[in-house]
């Protein structure tokens, strides 16, 4: 952590060096830190230290964003800036403080505006793809400074013939245009709209699959009711398009061709035909099992994107069974302790659709991301399916496949920092659900009108759910394997840690982990009242007696959400008959929290009013609010509102009094109604549009407020800081006043003192000259001496280094004389040798006589003592040779005897020579010696007499 902390100081001091002196060395300085930077942060890499919320992290941040801004900077500084901004943002936490603390976006457009001219400019090219990253999920008003210039700039290249900026131009295209009604509009109103349509169509031809997503895609948000682009979302053509993008899908090339894939499925339920022709398509069940078949081959960020997909179908009336049923097509049976390990074995291993979702729910949310949470979300879409099913087959070892993993998952330490601990009170929470929602006693009565869709089919559901609540294995299993000190852990730590539980006036910081926390309290607490076992209810009825719970019961009622304040208030129903029940605190919570709430809404009101004097309020709800309360409310002062509001009561009048219409026709009648419909709509998007831009307007007013209200923290806490380091000073300083007073009368004292030896230093000074004098002549000859040292020190080394090569030469002397002698044994074995050839060379000259002799008596063997001649002959020259080798091999020998000889004279002249030099050096050093006696007796003032003797002995 010392190191990465260093490490951002340096590019922070880096960077205010470059930006005070634009100089070359600060350049290369900062560009090597960047480097640096960019190697702890690449892909694998962990990137906890980068918390954004921290304040050098913050500031790094923002030097960096500067720099982008800079018009000055240097291309090559700014690719790595972007380099390291891709890098940091394949988080998503990340990700989101760049486009909204930040203000990433704005400084990456005016990058890729003022260095778009070039397509085949890598800055330019990597900036595209950081801001297709940055802007993904976001929603941007085109009221913004910087939004026209860009989406011409996209609209131009998108258009023009294939570069390598089309992609990620359509990419940042696709995700400014979703669901974003004022960049549909300025895109519509466009001159280039029709050429964008034909590029787009012919753009579906292409091969890669990103392209053809990102066409389909931007088809789909802005020429949906044209005549030509209609064709691709047709009924008759929908499902052809719907396979394409299941193809997509499941082939797809990078973890990005998914995330667009699914989508574009979100942005095609949106239209209530295309979903019903969704729903009614006929291949979806295999295109379903297929999809679960990549849980074992994906990435996390993908396979978040697939469990949203899927979570999309399941709120599809009639598409959730078949989403159960692909998930238990090929689910066996198997031993129950199988399961246990599930989060532990690889996804290679897997092959089971709901096993390695289960898999994926085990994963820690540190590593994995959101994807425990999307599974957790699908289990519980699964097993509710699974419930409202007409059979319970083999439902006891389907909770058992799941029960431990989820178990395990509330085992999970709480700590970290807030994101960390938000993401897993998030996991826990929806683990938490999962468990509620495998007991069954929590469903609502308006989940079986969802899932029946006649009344036979609600009978069955009904029939079904009752057998299911007098069924209480299940809560006996989870009782059984659930830990009371694992739930007593997780709710004393809310208790302790939550802010809501924690009376301050002080606003948490944004990534609060809060409101996660009461969610997981309330629920634990629900669980924990539905299981029947001793030790649990023991817990929660000490639990419930706590007052600590107060704060978390008053959140729940003063919610928002309509499921929270119902668990709420049965829980409050169920513990009321309890004896210690806290209800007068619990009245005293609710009470302080509405008046925070009405402080709060006036505070709104008076900025509302100071910035917007006509801005209508906006409830923060929307599920909550009634069909007719929803809608937004026309201005009745227009005139046309008035004649076409009073036309249209007149004739609803006139038609539920079933009168006669002396007016007009019956088409006539519609044709008015028609009119004044649109009329109505057209002022509607209107006012909607003048409500988005306010909301955004507010968005970024709260947004200042937050980041102000972060900084005063933060200033408080500094603030604090310097009190405290002030009083410690304060008493720092009175301990050091009386040491003064101590330290003053001590110098008087040695100011007199100093006087009297002030007068005994100038007599000393007087001394001193002399001494002066002498230590200058001493340091002479001192100066003599140590050279004098050295050279004796040289000298010896010298004469170490002589005797080590004596003694190597004696060595090597000795070696040639046993070489010397092993030659001269070898010269007299060949010597030995050359005579007993040379007698066998007589003996067979006296056998050749003999034989000439007997060649004359019998001829008939000529021929074969012609042979036998041959055949000495040949031996003999071959004896010849080895002579003529010998002596060779002789003559050599000598020569190297001689050579040897002659070395060895050369060496003992040069020992000589040394030996020479050695007693010369020494007499030398005999003379230096008594050169030091007589400066050593010269120093002390005394002629040593001995000295004196060794001179005049040295002078005769």
């Amino acid at each position: 952590m010392e190191t990465s902390t260093s490490l951002l100081k340096s590019v922070i001091s880096a960077e205010s060096q470059y930006s005070n002196h634009k100089i070359e060395r600060n350049l290369v300085f900062l560009q090597r830190q960047i480097d640096v930077l960019i190697s702890k942060t690449s892909r694998g890499c962990s990137l906890k230290f980068f918390n954004p919320s921290d304040v050098l992290v913050a500031e790094c941040v923002a030097c960096l964003v500067n720099l982008l801004s800079d018009p000055a900077t240097k291309p090559s500084l700014i690719l790595k800036c972007i380099l390291l901004f891709t890098n940091l943002a394949t988080d998503s936490y990340i990700r989101e403080c760049f486009h909204e603390k930040f203000e990433l976006t704005p400084a990456l457009v005016k990058v890729i505006l003022s260095h778009g001219v070039s397509t085949s400019d890598t800055l330019t090219s990597e900036a595209m793809q950081l801001l297709q990253k940055v802007t993904y999920g976001r929603r941007i008003s085109c009221q913004e400074s910087y939004m026209e210039e860009l989406l011409r700039f996209l609209l131009s290249h998108v258009v023009s013939p294939a570069t390598g900026l089309t992609q990620p131009a359509m990419g940042i295209l696709v995700n400014l245009t979703r669901d974003n009604f004022s960049v549909q509009s300025f895109i519509k109103n466009n001159e280039n709209m029709k050429d964008l349509t034909r590029c787009l169509i012919r753009l579906l031809g292409d091969q890669t699959h990103t392209v053809i997503l990102f066409s389909l895609t931007l088809l789909l948000n802005l020429c949906l009711h044209e005549k030509l682009t209609s064709k691709f979302y047709h009924d008759t053509n929908a499902p052809q398009t719907f396979q394409m993008v299941f193809n997509i899908l499941i082939d797809g090339e990078s973890g990005d061709t998914r995330r667009y894939a699914v989508d574009l499925f979100k942005d095609i339920l949106k239209v209530e035909r295309l979903k019903k022709s969704l729903a009614g398509y006929e291949y979806l069940g295999t295109c379903i099992e297929q999809t679960l078949n990549l849980f074992s081959s994906s990435s996390a960020e993908s396979v978040v994107k697939i469990f949203e997909l899927l979570q999309a179908f399941c709120h599809i009336d009639g598409v959730r069974r078949v989403v159960c049923k692909a998930m238990f097509a090929t689910f066996q049976i198997q031993d129950a302790s199988q399961f246990s390990d599930l989060a532990q074995t690889p996804l290679s291993r897997i092959a089971d659709p709901l096993l390695a979702t289960i898999h994926w729910a085990g994963q820690s949310t540190d590593t994995h991301g959101l994807a425990p949470h999307g599974a957790y979300d699908l289990l519980s879409e699964i097993y509710e399916e699974l419930i409202f099913a007409h059979n319970k087959v083999h439902y006891d070892k389907h909770v058992s496949a799941v029960l431990p993993t989820a178990l395990l998952t509330l085992q999970t330490p709480l700590e970290g920092d807030n994101p960390t601990v938000y993401k897993r009170c998030s996991a826990m929470v929806k683990c938490v659900k999962l468990l509620l929602s495998l007991g069954l006693d929590h469903c609502s009565q308006g989940e079986f009108f969802h899932c029946a869709t006649n009344w036979d089919h609600l009978y069955l559901s009904l029939t079904n759910f009752l057998a299911f609540c007098q069924d209480d294995n299940l809560l006996t299993c989870i009782s059984k394997q659930l830990d009371p000190n694992i739930l007593s852990k997780l709710l004393f730590f809310q208790f302790d840690h939550n802010s809501n539980s924690i009376a301050s006036e002080i606003t948490p910081p944004t990534d609060d982990w809060s409101e996660e926390g009461v969610d997981l309290v309330l629920y634990l607490l629900d669980l924990i009242a539905r299981i029947k076992n001793d030790v649990l209810e023991e817990l929660f009825i000490k639990t419930m007696q706590e007052s600590q719970v107060v704060p978390f019961l008053a959140c729940g009622l003063c919610s928002t959400n309509r499921q929270r304040v119902q668990d709420t208030l049965n829980l409050i129903l169920f513990c009321s008959k309890l004896e210690g029940f806290p209800s007068f605190i619990l009245g005293e919570a609710l009470a302080h929290q509405n008046a925070c709430r009405e402080k709060k809404r006036q505070a709104s009101l008076q900025m509302s009013s100071n910035t917007f004097p006509n801005k209508r309020i906006m409830l923060e709800d929307k599920e909550n609010l009634s069909p007719v309360t929803s809608k937004i409310k026309l201005d009745k002062s227009d005139p046309d509102f008035d004649v076409s509001s009073e036309s249209i009561h007149s004739l609803i009048d006139k038609m539920s009094s079933n009168l006669q219409l002396k007016e007009g026709t019956d088409t006539e009648l519609i044709a008015v109604y028609e009119r004044s419909l649109r009329a109505l709509q057209t002022k509607e998007q209107h006012l909607q549009d003048l409500l988005e831009a306010k909301t955004l307007a507010l968005t970024q007013a709260d947004r200042m407020l937050s980041q102000y209200r972060a900084r005063k923290g933060q200033d408080e806490a500094e603030c604090n800081r310097v009190r405290s380091l002030l009083l410690q000073s304060e008493k720092k300083c009175q301990g050091q006043e009386g040491d003064l007073r101590d330290m003053r009368n001590v110098m008087e004292k040695y100011t007199k003192e100093i006087e009297d030896l002030h007068t005994e230093n100038q007599k000393l000074q007087q001394v001193a000259q002399m001494h002066q004098q002498l230590t200058t002549a001493h340091t002479e000859l001192t100066e003599r001496y140590e050279c004098v040292q050295k050279s004796h020190q040289t000298m010896k080394q010298e004469h170490k280094s002589l005797t080590e090569m004596h003694e190597m030469l004696q060595k090597h002397n000795t070696n040639l004389k046993q070489q010397y002698d092993t030659a001269m044994e070898q010269l007299t074995t060949l010597q030995d040798e050359r005579r007993k050839v040379s007698s066998q060379l007589k003996t067979v000259e006296t056998k050749l006589e003999d034989m000439k002799k007997s060649s004359l008596k019998w001829e008939y063997d000529y021929k074969k003592s012609e042979e036998e001649r041959e055949v000495m002959d040949m031996c003999l020259e071959k004896l010849r040779g080895d002579m003529a080798k010998s002596d060779s091999k002789k003559k050599q020998l000598q020569d190297q005897v001689s050579q040897l000889e002659f070395a060895c004279n050369q060496h003992e002249q040069k020992i000589s020579n040394y030996e020479s030099e050695i007693k010369e050096l020494q007499t030398e050093i005999a003379k230096h010696r008594q050169i030091t006696a007589l400066i050593n007796s010269l120093s002390s003032g005394k002629p040593d007499s001995s000295a004196l003797s060794g001179n005049t002995s040295t002078n005769d």
